[in-house]
């Protein structure tokens, strides 16, 4: 691990490994070898003959990081630095704890301390940089690098850090200048090569991004990220087998599938249609969270929230009933869309979401009472019978395959009377299809037959303009049903 780098002596340890240093060096040894358990066992018994020996409180505090016990290693670092405050490595460490804790302003001092006690080393400018990042704080991210690299020019992944940032802004040329010049440092740099590949595949130069891709799989061959992408262009230069075999071994490699293999072997048709992975779709709008509002509201036309408004009070007139609600439950809330456009009708929410990032925006809105961080599924299944009088799921049920189950229980949860609002995206034919979007398609009398076999009758299903992809109104459905 290349932000790791314990200190220790390269001359001959005594037999007896007596003395703080000897057991240090011994600790420091076992800890690059991964060895953590006598690592922090050798680092205790010098502790215990020295408890301010500084190396053994920060190398302990690494051992912990390792193994994920992040407030002691927190500790153990500061301890470290009260007993030696002039080591910079101390303090570039602690920043990426506090950073990981998502501490970023403790972060920040600590890195500028760093900085400060060496401030023509390149490693605290780009750890700086790598926090600038989270932050979003792009200009100054690539002034970072940009000075890391002056320092160290043999610095390779200043130069490859820089193409990363580039890339995130669409600004594909320089991007891939900077990967060249990383690669001409370092040609074996595996992160340098997935960056020159995404650069390619968005300049529409698709085999030399295969090539890279492919490149980088043979150096880093676990790497899950790089067989998705390999599997991604080789089916667009046409290599169908070489796509299907691509992401098997993307999904091989962790199964728990987080990049969504199985998801384009679905829509490729070489696996049955299944649910999707939930880590794959926790995974999408973690990484969506910060701009999903703008994204889809102002770049995809996205007005799901107002179409299921608009039918449940339709749907109220209809019956004779006032379009007010005591309790409603939010499936796949994202942002808390939905909760917004409901406001003035609904008394309280609850909102489920797999989505952490996304839960944490929905809380923001002050709109829930209670936010569950599950699937809809199991969200429903921990929630008392009839106690809501609607359930809503705008656009998330078209990352659903089967809806018998969540219909099911959405019946159980609702109180007699109770409503049910949902949108689909929708197909022509029977049954669901994974679409090209990679989102379930369903057909309306696939719909039907779902929520009459659920206990739900059919209060509206009507085609209705939920969002556009590529300029064109995806076809899809509002529907609204009620508990009997």
């Amino acid at each position: 691990m290349g932000r790791l780098r314990p200190r220790f002596k390269s001359h001959e340890q005594s037999r007896t490994r007596r003395s703080p240093t000897d057991l240090y060096d011994a600790a420091a040894r076992h800890f690059l070898s991964k060895r953590y358990g006598p690592a922090e066992d050798r680092c205790r018994q010098a502790l215990t003959l020295d408890p301010k020996h500084a190396d053994s409180l920060h190398l302990l505090g690494l051992v912990h990081w390792q193994t994920n016990r992040l407030d002691l290693a927190v500790d153990l670092v500061a301890s470290a630095i009260r007993c030696n405050p002039n080591n910079h490595e101390y303090f570039l460490n602690l920043g990426e704890l506090l950073r990981d804790q998502n501490k970023l302003d403790d972060a920040r001092k600590s890195f500028d301390i760093a900085i400060k006690l060496a401030p023509n080393r390149a490693a605290g400018w780009i750890k700086l940089g790598n926090l600038l990042r989270i932050q979003r704080r792009y200009d100054e991210v690539l002034l970072t690098y940009e000075h890391a690299f002056t320092l160290d020019p043999n610095n390779a992944e200043a130069s490859a850090l820089s193409g990363g940032v580039l890339l995130e802004l669409g600004r594909y040329e320089e991007a891939l200048a900077k990967c060249d010049l990383s690669l001409a440092i370092s040609p074996d740099q595996v992160e340098a090569l997935c960056v020159k590949g995404d650069c390619l595949r968005n300049l529409g130069r698709t085999a030399e991004a295969a090539a890279s891709y492919r490149r980088a799989s043979e150096l880093e061959p676990d790497r899950v990220s790089v067989w998705r992408l390999l599997g991604k262009v080789l089916e667009q230069l046409g290599d169908r087998d070489g796509a299907i075999k691509a992401l098997r071994r993307a999904r091989e490699i962790d199964p728990s599938d987080p990049f969504g293999a199985s998801v384009e072997l679905m829509r490729l048709g070489a696996d049955e249609l299944s649910e999707m992975p939930p880590a794959y779709v926790r995974s999408l709008f973690d990484q969506y969270a910060a701009t999903f509002d703008t994204a889809l509201v102002e770049s995809l036309g996205y007005r799901g929230p107002s179409v299921l408004f608009e039918a449940v009070r339709s749907a109220c007139q209809a019956r004779q009933r006032p379009a007010n609600f005591k309790h409603a439950i939010d499936l796949g809330c994202g942002t808390g869309l939905a909760a917004v456009a409901f406001a003035k009708i609904v008394d309280q929410f609850i909102g489920i979401d797999l989505s952490p990032a996304m839960i944490e925006k929905a809380r923001a809105t002050g709109l829930y009472a209670q936010l569950k961080v599950t699937d809809m599924l199991e969200g429903l299944r921990t929630t008392p019978d009839s106690d809501a009088e609607l359930v809503l799921s705008a656009d998330a049920m078209v990352y659903v395959a089967d809806l018998f189950p969540v219909l099911k229980e959405a019946s159980r949860v609702l109180a007699s009377g109770g409503l049910l609002a949902f949108t689909l995206e929708r197909h022509d034919g029977d049954g669901f299809i994974m679409g090209e979007g990679k989102r379930y398609a369903h057909s309306a009398s696939y719909v039907r037959a779902s929520l009459e076999a659920a206990g739900l009758v059919v209060l509206k299903l009507e085609q209705q303009p939920i969002r556009h992809e590529r300029g064109v109104p995806v076809p899809s459905l509002g529907i609204v049903a009620e508990k009997s």
